[in-house]
């Protein structure tokens, strides 16, 4: 049980002028959690004797505001930032006669702004500047290495980004393309100890740039006939995410790769439906091979996974709705590896995935 409450307010003010308008909204959250977390000796897969017992007490608090504004031509600016403070207390109940810890997070000012402008119809341009953080979270204050973590510091960043986002062929194809350049300080990172235990650092400074596209285009609607729906649709996320100026101890990570990212990546949907029911549903995915260490030495091998899921789906009474489906994972029975352990002791880095895999079910919803 992880018992919490909250309070949040807010504020809106609107008013129009001849050819523009604006929106004010602004506010105040606060949040307090009370968590417990548990280690335990690992035997064979089977939680053993009790490493840690620690309770966690959060406090966050935030004060907000943003203006739209709408103008004419076109033009849109948002603007906006916040205030944030933030605090936790560790108390060790598994150590005897242990003094609770304390870490108060700095203010954190958190500014942000947007704005698009609309070329032709059917053709938006945008682009925003935002700073924000990231304070650690209670996984990395208190890593599997059972060591209370209170060193570690926030992660700064501003984020820079543009774009264009478009409809065309009476709304039925829609591409959309955004470019991002990220620069974060104190960046967070996982490390594995001798025993593959996790622990954390704060890595320095990285620059992380990227280009996202997406297009998805409606090849058949229409309600009266046999296939009622068909559409496909394909995204590619092209990454470039390298330290800036990391260095540990000796080794100087400074303008190697950020491990766990891959390069490229794309993924591919075909969906179709039809009146009595029945549907089809493709999906493709392609990962580029990815770093799995700090030094760049071991990488995890690139992967193509193909699924698929066939279902029945039906009206009852207009209150109901009935649902058969079967599918399958992972058609092309791909060895490869999902969810890796960065930077783990040994080369320990690989947690194999399921092969190819199957599934059925039922469902009934109201």
């Amino acid at each position: 049980m992880e018992p919490h409450f909250g309070g949040r307010t807010v504020f809106k003010w609107h008013h129009d002028f001849n050819s523009s308008a604006l929106q004010l909204v602004f506010g105040t959250e606060a949040q307090k959690g009370f968590f417990n977390t548990k280690t335990f000796k690992n035997n064979g897969g089977v939680p053993d004797s009790l490493l840690t017992d620690d309770d966690l007490n959060i406090w966050t608090y935030s004060v907000f505001a943003q203006a739209d504004l709408r103008l004419s031509h076109d033009w849109n600016i948002t603007a906006g930032a916040s205030i944030n403070k933030s605090s936790i207390t560790i108390t060790r109940l598994s150590a005897p006669s242990f003094v609770p810890v304390n870490r108060k997070y700095n203010n954190e000012w958190a500014p942000r702004i947007a704005l698009s402008k609309r070329i032709v119809s059917n053709l938006w341009l945008y682009g925003s500047v935002s700073k924000g953080f990231s304070p650690p979270t209670s996984q990395e204050l208190l890593p599997s290495t059972s060591v209370i973590s209170l060193g570690l510091n926030a992660e700064h960043g501003i984020n820079y980004e543009a774009g264009i986002k478009s409809s065309w062929l009476q709304q039925r194809l829609y591409v959309e393309v955004n470019a991002f350049y990220y620069q974060l300080k104190n960046a967070i990172v996982v490390r594995k100890d001798a025993s593959n235990a996790d622990y954390y650092v704060n890595a320095g400074s990285t620059k992380q740039r990227g280009i996202e596209s997406q297009a998805a285009y409606q090849l058949f609607e229409r309600k009266n006939s046999f296939i009622t729906n068909a559409r496909i649709g394909i995204s590619h996320t092209w990454n470039k995410f390298n330290y800036d100026d990391f260095k540990q101890s000796t080794n100087d990570y400074s303008g190697k790769k950020m491990p766990s990212v891959a390069p490229n990546t794309v993924a591919a949907t075909f969906d179709i439906a039809t009146k009595p029911g029945l549907y089809l549903n493709l999906n493709y995915f392609y990962s580029d091979k990815i770093a799995l260490n700090d030094a760049n030495t071991d990488f995890a091998s690139s992967y193509n996974l193909l699924g698929g899921r066939l279902g029945w789906r039906k009206s009852i009474a207009d209150k109901f709705t009935i649902e058969l489906f079967t599918g399958a994972d992972n058609l092309f029975d791909v060895t490869y590896s999902l969810g890796n352990d960065i930077n783990a002791a040994g080369g320990r880095y690989y947690n194999v995935a399921a092969g190819r895999n199957y599934y059925a079910g039922i469902s009934l919803k109201r």
